[in-house]
């Protein structure tokens, strides 16, 4: 491979720290904090990313590496072509995310635009309404979901130091820089009281289901997962662009120390906005009508720049997180039949696009139950629970197969890969790693994480049933 196609190793962090902060940093980590137990949810996931959160990180990266192609290849290397499609399950299951991803990434451009350009719109009127209009006037949607499907397709349709690396190196950086100064700069607007008592901590929550059949632990256990954009083929395909000698071990370490940094951020910047007894929702109307609601509260002037800083930074992470999961298939296709990055980047995400267009019809009660209420997961009342479709490809794609790409990695490099070849991989590139890290580590990626992955599903399983009212 050229050495334009090879990530530097701090551009090979920033990537993959870029893949991992997104909407489950922003949104549902500080939406759990909030609702779980508040220090005692970030103490648990604190405790599950170093368990491991960063083992799976290693196992991942160090696949791709070892592949040095793509996730198909590096499967099929090991392997032989059976394991292969565990990578193309992968690649499909990315597709599928980034096809409700891009719709999000519509509204959060849309609001950007609106902060930028036609502020006196948002600031005076109802969130709520607002809100409810945008997402259900599908032909806005499409614009500007459009928009950002095309932003990928450039970045991602460059060689990897050009697109890639040359975005994550510049917009990670800027973007927690932009959660820092928006931190600072809160305690100093006037017009609103900032609660900080918030922040608390209720191990009681932990470990108490909800009404929806949620326990406070599991969803710590998930958030940990979850966040490091771990299960697809993202973190493998990543890796083969390393170099071969590149240090997987403290590569992974970094990144997942960083997604963490920032995660905790995210709790800093949203939950001090909002009251001590309001239940926050882990879901898109967090952002585009609390947050927004909370932000008009400030003098116009504060308000705005505040806006514009949020949404920036929402749309940076969208955008680094986005790009990741175009990248699977479009370095498979190049790696197999040739071609130009540009040519392959086009023809996924014009695909994607359209793949996404039941998602984004399923918002509006008005459209058809097909996708309203598909599967029963929308009841159709409201631009907030309808989202059927989108619903589901959350549920399934966004979490269900993503533990079961874990669970079948761990089964690979238990009884495919094998330990001592596992090992030699992670020693090519930091040979002095000692046998008792190297033998806790194999024993944690064999048998701890798919217990971890199990009880995940189980917890997703008892979800689904309290939904459809079977207990």
């Amino acid at each position: 491979m050229k050495s334009n196609q090879k990530f530097s190793n701090r551009g090979h962090v920033l990537a993959s720290v870029g893949a991992a902060v997104g909407v489950a940093n922003l949104v549902l980590f500080p939406a759990r904090v909030h609702n779980y137990g508040g220090l005692a949810f970030v103490m648990v996931f604190m405790l599950c990313t170093v368990i491991y959160g960063i083992p799976l990180m290693i196992a991942e990266t160090a696949l791709g590496k070892s592949g040095q192609k793509d996730a198909v290849a590096a499967f099929e290397k090991i392997g032989g072509k059976k394991w292969g499609k565990v990578g193309w399950f992968g690649i499909i299951t990315t597709w599928f995310i980034l096809s409700f991803y891009i719709v999000v990434a519509g509204w959060a451009l849309y609001y950007l635009y609106l902060y930028l350009f036609d502020f006196d719109f948002i600031y005076t009127g109802s969130p709520g309404q607002l809100f409810g209009q945008f997402v259900t006037d599908e032909s806005q949607v499409m614009l500007f979901s459009g928009i950002a499907m095309a932003v990928t397709i450039f970045v991602v349709g460059k060689q990897i130091k050009a697109g890639i690396e040359w975005v994550s190196q510049r917009f990670v950086p800027l973007l927690i820089l932009l959660v820092v100064l928006i931190i600072v700069a809160l305690p100093f607007v006037d017009g609103v009281t900032l609660n900080y008592t918030n922040i608390h901590m209720d191990f009681s929550k932990m470990f108490t289901l909800d009404a929806h059949g949620k326990m406070g632990f599991v969803e710590a256990m998930g958030q940990a997962f979850f966040s490091l954009s771990l299960g697809a083929t993202g973190m493998v395909t990543y890796g083969a662009h390393l170099n071969r000698k590149a240090d997987v071990v403290s590569n992974s370490k970094l990144i997942v120390h960083a997604d963490t940094f920032v995660a905790l951020l995210g709790v800093l910047l949203i939950i001090p906005l909002f009251g001590m007894n309001e239940v926050l929702s882990a879901s898109p109307p967090l952002v585009f009508i609390n947050l927004v609601d909370a932000f008009n509260h400030f003098d116009p002037v504060f308000a705005r720049l505040i806006g514009i800083a949020f949404f920036l930074l929402f749309n940076l992470a969208i955008l680094t997180s986005s790009i990741s999961m175009m990248e699977p298939g479009v370095s498979f296709l190049k790696n197999r039949f040739g071609g130009t990055r540009a040519k392959y980047a086009a023809i996924i995400g014009t695909s994607i696009f359209l793949l996404s267009l039941p998602a984004l019809y399923s918002i509006d009660p008005t459209n058809s139950k097909l996708v309203t209420n598909f599967l029963g997961y929308g009841d159709g009342t409201g631009a907030e629970t309808s989202m059927g479709y989108f619903n589901f490809v959350l549920d399934f794609f966004g979490t269900f197969c993503l533990i079961l790409g874990s669970l079948l990695l761990t089964l690979f490099i238990g009884k495919t890969w094998g330990k001592e070849r596992f090992i030699n991989e992670l020693k090519f590139g930091n040979s002095s790693l000692s046998t008792q890290f190297t033998g806790r580590l194999f024993f944690v990626i064999r048998w701890i994480v798919p217990l971890t992955m199990v009880i995940l599903i189980l917890g997703e399983v008892l979800k689904l049933a309290v939904k459809m009212s079977w207990v």
